[in-house]
């Protein structure tokens, strides 16, 4: 009788584990919100390091994190990288395309709790009425043990509900000013 439940569990992790390897590991995460503010207002706040912190979600998430900016203050070569015990862990992001009024590209680089990078796309398009919709996306390839995790955690809820925290706060400070 034991070696029959030892034997189905065995073949369920199994079937489980052959899943998550035939599981693309190639994902996206996206969200969009309209502003009503020009592009060219918008626009510093996503092309400099130091600004974009100002309404990104992640103090707020981690209070312990310690950032530290090198590198041009805005543009290619802006640099932002965090250090925290907390949720954050450690890593940087460091600009990489910047297409005035249009487009910033970020290389993410994580180094704890795990290595891992991807790529982050902030864009603005143009909308009705004096609005414009800021895009904020994120792309990349997870591991074998990423998609297994993956397969119990619903990455883009969490990692959405983070942008969308964060779109938000940007639409707050813009519509402000």
């Amino acid at each position: 009788m034991i070696i029959r439940v030892v034997a189905s569990v065995l073949v369920i992790v199994g079937v489980f584990l052959a899943y998550a390897a035939l599981k693309s590991g190639d994902y996206v995460i996206s969200r969009e919100l309209a502003i009503h503010a020009p592009a060219e207002k918008v626009f510093p706040y996503l092309n400099n390091s130091k600004l974009a912190g100002e309404w990104m979600p992640w103090a707020e998430a981690d209070p312990t994190v310690k950032m530290s900016y090198s590198g041009p203050a805005e543009g290619v070569g802006s640099r932002s990288s965090w250090d925290s015990p907390g949720q954050m862990g450690t890593g940087s992001a460091t600009v990489v395309e910047s297409v005035p009024n249009r487009s910033v590209h970020t290389k993410l680089e994580y180094v704890k709790p795990f290595q891992m990078q991807q790529d982050a796309e902030l864009s603005i398009r143009p909308a009705d009425a004096g609005n414009v919709i800021v895009t904020w996306s994120v792309k990349g390839t997870n591991t074998f043990m990423g998609r297994v995790m993956c397969s119990f955690m619903n990455m883009d809820k969490m990692v959405g509900g983070s942008f969308e925290k964060g779109l938000s706060n940007l639409k707050t400070r813009m519509e402000k000013i």
